[in-house]
């Protein structure tokens, strides 16, 4: 099943109210990966009340498609009613330029770009050597400079983030992994960090506030999968 005829599969059980049927839809292959689907999935658990699900799955969409305006309206809407939530980590200047770069095009646009510039010179590099032996080199260098930039364009702009949100209702932070250390930290649903390490089912997270601790992965869902390939 193409990706196509499972969003509308998953449109339809949305609209007779099976959200959970159409998560598990959208959900299988990885196709929770795609921008649309990841937006569709963030409505079904809005749907069933569960806030951070639906914040992690419209930030994935978001970080795929910056220019999804239905998901940033949703994710604002969501946030509001996770009040509880502590403040957000702030992006480093390599996610802040990777998301400016698909802001304007997606990563898939800088390579077919990349890819036009070297097709051009190519021919230019055949017409200058068997039809018109003075045309002037700077051309086919040029466009293959061009060229070699779109292709670094195109390697910036693929999505980059270790955000994690917290998907269960509470979850405790702990000063080492495995439940060994002593509580340190109680963070809400919906709340966001920073991935920095993990460890066998744990993850090692910073806060906005800069504070750190280790957390059960398992209630916590990372935006951008580690399993995820562009």
């Amino acid at each position: 099943m193409d990706i196509t005829t499972r969003l509308d599969s998953a449109q339809a059980l949305y609209d007779t109210g099976k959200y959970s049927e159409a998560i598990d839809l959208l959900s299988i292959g990885r196709f929770d990966l795609h921008p649309e689907a990841a937006y569709n999935i963030g409505n079904c658990y809005t749907r069933l009340g569960e806030l951070g699900e639906a914040r992690l799955f419209f930030e994935r969409a978001l970080l795929l498609n910056p220019n999804n305006a239905d998901a940033r309206h949703n994710l604002d809407w969501v946030q509001l009613r996770l009040s509880d939530a502590i403040a957000d980590p702030t992006q480093s200047l390599g996610q802040w330029f990777s998301l400016q770069l698909r802001s304007f095009m997606l990563s898939e646009g800088w390579l077919i770009a990349a890819l036009l510039f070297l097709v051009a010179s190519t021919m230019l590099l055949a017409l200058r050597k068997w039809k018109y032996p003075m045309m002037n080199w700077r051309w086919p260098f040029t466009s293959t400079v061009l060229g070699i930039a779109f292709i670094g364009l195109a390697w910036w702009s693929a999505p980059k983030s270790n955000l994690c949100i917290a998907t269960a209702p509470s979850t405790y932070g702990y000063s080492e992994p495995y439940g060994q250390g002593k509580r340190i930290l109680l963070l809400s649903e919906g709340s966001a960090a920073q991935l920095r390490k993990s460890s066998e089912g744990w993850f090692f997270l910073e806060l906005g506030d800069g504070r750190l601790a280790w957390f059960d992965a398992a209630q916590w869902g990372r935006v951008l999968p580690t399993e995820t390939t562009f």
